[in-house]
Formats: structure tokens, C-alpha cells, sequence
């Protein structure tokens, strides 16, 4: 799905898209049947990328036959920008005889001295003099994404009566949870959940 930025200045009638949100499969095995979901917007309430992987509960109940009627899923989330960092939540039972659950999470976050952090663009010109191009996409892989991405626009170009809306300054259209399959899915866009302030 595309939407577009409704904020003052913008006519109200504007179908210029400056959102996307996507439900992906990747055609092969090992990932069959698995969705990814895909969004990114300009002028969104946070400037971040995320990749979060939610894994699915197990056929049976765990702690079945006990107080635990359902668990939270568990978590793999990399922080890429602005802040490194890897979060893994799982839920595990507490310590006792009785059976209580708790979400623990491992955290590594790449922390380094602001003084000597080198900038994302200093970086890619230090690989340009080093002759390091591990960083940067060969034009193989610019044209298999374009292979993607190209029969979506295409589709999107001949359905421009009507798009969806978002306020500047929000996490984007409500309308992008159409696009999960189960009413309990949301997007992720925060590392920590009990951090009030980047909670979506």
C-alpha cells in the first residue's frame, strides 16, 4: 500500500506517495510461507530503521495445564540507525515452584565515544579511498530489487483515484494494519517497549 503526507501545504487531494508499507514472501524453502513487512515514510515521528523478527508460538502451550494462558512472542530486534544495537526478549519462567512468567531480553548495544564516532558518509568515503566496496551494492543487486519493486509501482500507477492519509509527525496510516494477517500483529518501532516515549 501507498499514502500520502497530509500535513499544511499539502493539497488535499495530493496522490504524490510518501509512504510505503509491503507484505513480502521470498519464493524458496527456507523461508516459505514466512511474511516480511516492509514500511518506510518521509516525515514520520522518528527518524530510525528497525529490522524486528517475531517468532511464531509453538503448535502446543508450553506451560499448559497451568495459570499461563497465553505468552508474549519472542523477539530478535537490530537497531541500524541511529542507535547499533541488538535486542533479543524472550519469555521465560520465573525462579519458584509456581509457574509465573517474565519477558528477559539480552542487550548489545555498540556504544562508542562521541568524539571519535566517524559519521555513516565519512565512513563509505574512507571504504572509496581504501577501495573497500563491501559497503556498497553491485548494480546485480540494484536491478533484482528493481525487479521487485518495479510491477508495484506499476500496479500503483493506474490505482491513483484514492490513497490513504497519515498526520506528519505519526508512525503512518492506519490503514497499513490491513496488511496483517492476525489482529494481534502491529508494527514494532521501538527497541525497548517500556520506554514510554518511543513507543508507537
Amino acid at each position: 500500500m501507498f499514502a500520502a503526507i497530509s500535513k499544511p501545504g499539502v493539497a488535499e487531494d495530493s496522490v504524490t506517495e510518501t509512504y510505503a508499507a509491503m507484505k513480502v514472501y521470498i519464493d524458496n524453502w527456507r523461508w516459505e510461507g514466512v511474511p516480511f513487512y516492509i514500511q518506510t515514510g518521509k516525515n514520520m515521528k522518528q527518524s530510525k530503521m528497525l529490522v524486528s523478527i517475531c517468532f511464531k508460538h509453538p503448535p502446543k502451550q508450553f506451560f499448559r495445564d497451568s495459570q499461563v494462558k497465553k505468552m508474549e512472542p519472542n523477539w530478535i530486534v537490530f537497531g541500524i540507525q541511529p542507535n547499533e544495537s541488538i535486542k533479543i526478549e524472550m519469555i521465560a519462567k520465573q525462579p519458584g515452584l509456581e509457574i509465573q512468567t517474565q519477558q528477559i531480553s539480552l542487550d548489545a548495544a555498540m556504544q562508542c565515544d562521541p568524539l571519535t564516532k566517524i559519521d555513516a558518509y565519512e565512513e563509505l568515503l574512507l571504504d572509496v579511498i581504501k577501495g573497500d566496496r563491501s559497503l556498497f551494492l553491485r548494480f546485480d543487486e540494484v536491478k533484482a530489487a528493481w525487479n521487485v519493486v518495479d510491477p508495484i509501482l506499476s500496479q500503483w500507477a493506474n490505482q491513483t483515484d484514492y490513497i490513504d492519509t497519515y498526520p506528519a509527525g505519526s508512525w503512518g496510516p492506519e490503514g497499513s494494519e490491513k496488511l496483517f494477517d492476525h489482529p494481534e500483529q502491529s508494527w514494532r518501532t521501538y527497541i525497548n517497549p517500556h520506554c514510554a516515549e518511543t513507543q508507537g
